[in-house]
């Protein structure tokens, strides 16, 4: 899959746009405020009918305007499909080929995107439940019924935690909240051992050494018997502790924890580690080709680690890359012997 042009209308500072990409490597070029994050936030918007800004869709529409649209034509087996959005008054118009989107879930399978933002939730950085919905995102992108398990149980456990606050009887809801719990486990802990092992694939292929991810979970092969039991052990109880909401995931380098003791450099190069290995799961588990997008590529990455991340995903995916005017004679003395199939984008 690729994107081959996109257009759009009144997103952040932009007022009118349009841009043509080839199936390969796009580097976007730019001043800092020219726009550059603008135009991987429209794509990721095609994508997913959402920003990955941590601030996301109250500020996506240009001050002074009433409605946004971008458009974008995208190529799946010599197939072209237009996928539209129109977003005005908080309300979201989606269509494929001019034909209506109910649901952005569709979005996610149809144009799988993978994007690496400093605007995104810092998968290092963040709290362990942030780490898990990063995690659950990957899942949602391969498996739609994983997006309905998630709000479901994270409804119910609202309702339970209600009831626990207010000294009330849980009975009614601990049936389903196991039945929806034990499914988001079993779905986790078999996407997620398949992401380390294409983490630990990529890390070798490029070589890189020292990175470690490891998923805990309090799960143990439970049924909903034994689950249901579970969440009444701990008498008097304000909040539910059993449960995917107290899963995490740990990051290390070299046997430390890479947030407490890696560099900038070491985090961010493990950060594009992660998102290779997501990209090889997607293209795996959907038979299709991710398009990656890389915001700020070269910011706290060597020369040498740059080139280890280029040449690993370089005609492998379509990328879309974004990065300052000042880069540029890094990028041509990087890239002289890579020339072939790299178009660069001058934003203004």
């Amino acid at each position: 899959m690729a994107i081959k042009k996109i257009s759009f209308l009144n997103i952040r500072k932009t007022s009118e746009a349009h841009y043509n990409f080839i199936p390969e490597t796009n580097i976007i070029i730019g001043e800092n405020g020219a726009g550059k994050t603008t135009i991987l936030e429209t794509l990721f918007l095609l994508s997913t009918a959402k920003s990955f800004r941590k601030k996301q869709n109250k500020a996506i529409l240009k001050e002074g305007t009433k409605k946004l649209q971008a458009q974008g034509f995208f190529i799946q087996e010599k197939k072209e499909q237009k996928i539209k959005i129109e977003i005005e008054k908080n309300k979201k118009k989606i269509t494929k080929n001019n034909q209506k989107i109910k649901k952005t879930s569709e979005l996610l399978i149809e144009n799988p995107m993978v994007c690496m933002s400093p605007e995104e939730t810092d998968i290092v950085e963040c709290y362990k439940s942030d780490k898990m919905k990063y995690f659950d995102k990957i899942i949602f992108k391969i498996e739609k019924k994983h997006i309905k398990d998630v709000k479901e149980y994270n409804k119910l456990l609202i309702y339970r935690n209600t009831l626990l606050e207010q000294k009330k009887e849980t009975a009614a809801w601990d049936e389903q909240i196991a039945r929806r719990g034990i499914s988001i486990w079993e779905r986790r802990e078999k996407r997620i051992t398949e992401i380390i092992e294409l983490f630990k694939k990529v890390q070798k292929e490029i070589k890189v050494e020292g990175y470690n991810i490891k998923y805990i979970n309090n799960n143990n092969n439970n049924n909903k018997t034994t689950y249901t039991k579970k969440l009444k052990e701990i008498e008097n109880q304000e909040k539910t502790r059993f449960g995917p909401q107290a899963d995490t995931i740990v990051f290390k380098n070299k046997k430390q924890n890479l947030q407490e003791h890696g560099s900038q450099g070491e985090k961010k190069l493990f950060k594009h580690i992660l998102k290779l290995a997501e990209a090889n799961l997607i293209k795996q588990k959907t038979k299709k080709n991710p398009i990656l997008l890389l915001d700020d590529f070269f910011d706290k990455l060597d020369n040498k680690n740059i080139m280890k991340i280029f040449v690993y995903f370089h005609c492998k995916f379509q990328t879309i890359i974004t990065t300052t005017q000042t880069n540029t004679n890094t990028i041509k003395g990087m890239f002289e012997e890579e020339n072939k199939k790299i178009k660069i984008i001058k934003c203004q």
